[in-house]
């Protein structure tokens, strides 16, 4: 399958963060990489505070989404790990794996949460993901899952 994640599109984060600092952070990751337009960071905070923390998908995963076109430059995906635990206030609290996901249109993105989902589907990988201290590493355990 290949790279499921370009090395500029990943982060580690340190610091301790609020569920909203969390998506504005993973936000700027997806503006830096040329994904988005600023509005689309606070449309992900807006979905969140609207209908709830739906995005928290499991135990330490959260998957950051707003609607697909709108301030959308291009189908992309970030992965931002949380070393410090992110509370959303509900049951798969605390959230350390923040994905970031745009779409330009609504299913274009199917092709990413394929690949997303082969990862992730061992508990053992997101374990590993968590424990990665560097960039390199974390590039490297990715990309190996992916093929």
């Amino acid at each position: 399958m290949g790279e499921l994640f370009r090395k500029e599109a990943l982060a580690i984060e340190r610091g301790t963060h609020t569920w909203q600092e969390a998506i504005e952070i993973t936000g700027k990751h997806m503006l830096d990489v040329g994904a988005i337009e600023e509005g689309y960071i606070q449309a992900m905070i807006d979905v969140v505070n609207k209908v709830g923390p739906y995005i928290v998908l499991a135990p330490h995963i959260a998957l950051a989404h707003a609607a697909a076109g709108t301030h959308v430059l291009k189908n992309d995906m970030v992965l931002v790990i949380f070393k410090k635990p992110v509370i959303f206030n509900c049951e798969n609290d605390p959230v350390h794996l923040m994905f970031g996901l745009c779409a330009l249109e609504q299913g274009s993105h199917l092709d990413l949460l394929t690949n997303l989902s082969l990862i992730l589907d061992d508990e053992d990988v997101w374990e590993k993901l968590l424990a990665c201290e560097n960039l390199e590493e974390l590039y490297a355990l990715v990309n190996k899952e992916n093929q």
